[in-house]
């Protein structure tokens, strides 16, 4: 089990994390997890330093980089990338 920090210094267990979002550039900044259940939760700030996130949670950062080449007026979501 990996435990990763989160923005208001609690845990999370990765295995429960299904994607992930780059909000490094909006106003609050960071990554957020989506779990499982629905829920979001803002990481830790440690995680925002480049090619961390990537080297931490390996299996979900190619997702993570494919989301982010979709073009933005894409109304399909994700089924125009193969995760």
């Amino acid at each position: 089990m990996r435990l990763l920090r989160t923005a208001d210094g609690g845990f999370i267990n990765a295995e429960k994390i299904v994607r992930l979002l780059d909000e490094r550039g909006a106003t609050a900044g960071g990554w957020i997890a989506l779990l499982g259940d629905g829920e979001e939760v803002a990481l830790s700030s440690y995680y925002s330093t480049p090619g961390r996130i990537e080297r931490d949670l390996p299996d979900l950062a190619p997702a993570t980089r494919r989301l982010a080449l979709m073009p933005a007026d894409c109304s399909a979501g994700v089924c125009c990338y193969e995760l």
